[in-house]
């Protein structure tokens, strides 16, 4: 037993001289290099003052992960916010960055209210960087952002600091001094000799937790410790102080930096664990309990000390440790986390098991090279044991378009359903009805080629896909049915017709997916034609259909071509009331997948009424990449773009960019867009 003194807290005058400057910048960025007790400083400050902190230890290197955090910190302030912001997702472009700060603006923070991002090196994503910044010039009053990082935060930190909008506590407020090394030893009741000051001055140069460990050593050995390396120190005055079954159980749960006690308890499996971890957290300061969060943690030197230890382990029971955090990520609902554990342990049939279970909900773009990486080292057999998890990847692929792997992959999917047994028939019937479904986006906006998957998809399945995610948009961001499906010039009311047919069939196959989008083509068609009033009517028949289906994208599709029907009119008070009721209508759904199609649709509008400066800044860019559409839908956006330049007097850029205006409309081909 160490006693009391073992774990006393040691907070040098000048950080916290620093840390009372909090109050005055919208930012404060600490960044000192591991072990300088960063952390520890700023939870010991924040504990004195009267002010709401709101705690968030950044996990790993996932934008996702970090903003599903982000958005838990506001469940007590605002859970309308919260589920707002999770709506508006990572905030990736101008737009979603402004959507995101206007909701946290809208919260009411009652007291002094201290945003904390511990750990945030982890991070490395410019959006998220983006958003902070922008979140500190709004000067949100009683909000007040603290980073805690090994490195400089963002590429604009002189500025920020320049201007007045943040602070920055550095590696030289955490060393300290030969005299300050002095104080700490009195803390602990020991009183140096000149000779083991100037050893410890030298040794540790003012790094706390060197200095901490010396300290620890002497309290156990009544003389200072004089290890070569600082790992030989805690393995001599930590480690080897830990009972075997702490020592065990360490290494059971030391590939987390953060974990609960239920976490603790599925990890370890022998029903002590709350009573090992309360020893270990009475015996030393290297792993600390967070009552508010109700976690524990493991303080970086010593994880990165106790994972040397859990490396050199044999493979097998590695991997029985990954497979247990893979298993507790999946129970958590967490499928990325549970998917990279089972890859460590090369268990890939959990894995595949995995995306089965989330049904691909946790996936998204910046997943896409590592989700292609474990399927390219999945071993066969084991795909073939699992088409489920292989459909869902090959969608995946499709909205990441990768289309080559996407093709390759619908052939690998119906090798393995070829080889699954005769028995019970029905199940692998309706495999084989959802490859086909699946392989009919192969066809995409080829409406027959589509049809005859549709139609042997729906001789084989007895019941609606379940790849298939009714919440997608049918036609991938683009506010317009007739530009996906309008190929080939002279074909249109035919192709108008086979929609028709076709839609039918695929809504009994998806539960409703795309619903209204035949009426949509049809009224189309008839505003091209200047049939104005049947246009209308059917729009109406559109909108009805694809609302009782809660079908957004189509229902967004009708609503734009009612404001061409009313352009044609000349009731411009209309449009202009309508194009702000539908975004109002976006946002107070959380429906923020669908805000750069309405922009889309402003564009389009405002570009007609020859008024550039209300075009969305992102279009007028040309930034369709950083948008939420998806790549079927660009050359559409750029009908929009190219109107954009024409108004704005653009004409050399415009014609610059016309050559890859052409072959974009052309890929599918998209017939709209060759006419623009």
């Amino acid at each position: 037993m160490l006693g009391r003194s073992a774990r006393t807290v040691y907070l040098r005058k000048p950080v916290n001289q620093n840390l009372d400057k909090i109050w005055e910048f919208p930012m404060t960025v600490v960044e000192a290099p591991m072990g300088y007790g960063k952390t520890t400083a700023v939870k010991e400050y924040l504990q004195t003052k009267n002010a709401v902190v709101l705690w968030q230890t950044v996990m790993d290197e996932s934008a996702s992960g970090f903003w599903n955090g982000f958005c838990r910190l506001f469940h007590r302030l605002d859970p309308v916010v919260e589920e707002h912001l999770n709506g508006v997702g990572v905030p990736g472009n101008s737009v979603f960055v402004e959507e995101a700060v206007r909701l946290v603006e809208g919260v009411s923070f009652a007291a002094k209210t201290v945003m904390v991002f511990d750990d945030y090196h982890l991070l490395s994503s410019q959006d998220l960087d983006r958003f902070i910044e922008r979140l500190i010039r709004a000067e949100i009053p009683d909000l007040y952002i603290l980073v805690i990082s090994r490195s400089v935060f963002g590429d604009h930190l002189p500025e920020l600091v320049l201007k007045g909008y943040c602070q920055v506590i550095g590696k030289k407020s955490f060393e300290l001094s030969r005299d300050e090394i002095a104080e700490y030893c009195h803390l602990y009741g020991i009183e140096p000799a000149m000779e083991d000051l100037d050893f410890l001055e030298t040794y540790t140069e003012g790094w706390i937790s060197a200095v901490y460990l010396c300290v620890l050593g002497f309290l156990q050995e009544g003389r200072l410790e004089r290890q070569s390396s600082l790992h030989e120190l805690i393995e001599h005055v930590v480690y080897r102080r830990v009972t075997p079954a702490g020592r065990d159980f360490l290494m059971h749960i030391c590939i987390f930096d953060h974990f609960s006690l239920e976490q603790a308890e599925r990890m370890w499996g022998q029903g002590n664990a709350e009573a090992l971890l309360r020893d270990l957290v009475r015996q030393n300061a290297f792993i600390r309990y967070d009552a508010v969060e109700q976690t524990y943690d493991l303080h970086n030197i010593f994880s990165s000390f106790l994972r040397r230890i859990f490396d050199r382990r044999e493979t097998d029971w590695k991997q029985k440790i990954w497979q247990r955090a893979g298993q507790w990520y999946v129970s958590a609902g967490d499928c990325i986390h549970a998917l990279d554990y089972f890859y460590q342990a090369t268990d890939f049939d959990a894995l595949l098991s995995a995306i089965e279970q989330d049904g691909g909900q946790g996936i998204y773009n910046e997943h896409k090279d590592k989700l292609i990486r474990y399927f390219g080292e999945c071993p066969e057999p084991v795909k073939q044991a699992h088409p489920q998890a292989c459909l869902i990847y090959a969608i995946n692929l499709f909205s990441f378009n990768e289309m080559e792997l996407f093709i390759r992959q619908c052939a690998d999917i119906e090798r393995y359903i070829a080889l699954l047994p005769a028995e019970p028939a029905p199940e692998k019937n309706q495999l084989s009805g959802e490859l086909e479904l699946l392989c009919s986006f192969s066809k995409y906006n080829h409406i027959p080629g589509m049809s005859e998957h549709h139609c042997r998809a729906e001789k084989l399945m007895t019941r609606p896909s379940e790849f298939i995610d009714k919440r997608g948009s049918l036609t991938f961001g683009s506010p317009s049915v007739l530009y996906m499906f309008y190929r080939e010039s002279g074909q249109l009311e035919q192709e108008t017709a086979e929609i028709s047919t076709d839609m039918e069939r695929y809504g009994r196959l998806t539960a409703g997916h795309g619903a209204g989008a035949e009426y949509v083509m049809q009224a189309e068609r008839y505003y091209c034609l200047g049939d104005f009033e049947n246009a209308e009517i059917l729009s109406h028949t559109a909108l009805q259909a694809a609302r009782s289906q809660e079908q957004t994208a189509i229902v967004l599709c009708a609503l734009f071509l009612q404001l061409r029907l009313a352009l044609i009119k000349g009731d411009v008070d209309f449009v202009t009331a309508n194009l702000q009721q539908s975004r109002e209508d976006l946002v107070r759904q959380g429906l923020y997948q669908y805000i750069h199609t309405w922009d889309l649709c402003e564009g389009f509008i405002y570009g007609c009424l020859n008024q550039p400066q209300k075009i969305p800044v992102w279009i007028m860019e040309g930034e369709v990449e950083k948008s939420t559409l998806f790549f079927p839908s660009y050359a559409f956006f750029n009908i929009v773009f190219g109107k954009a330049l024409l108004i704005d007097g653009q004409y050399r850029k415009l014609m610059g960019l016309s050559e890859n205006f052409i072959g974009l409309a052309g890929i599918f081909p998209n017939t709209l867009s060759f006419i623009y």
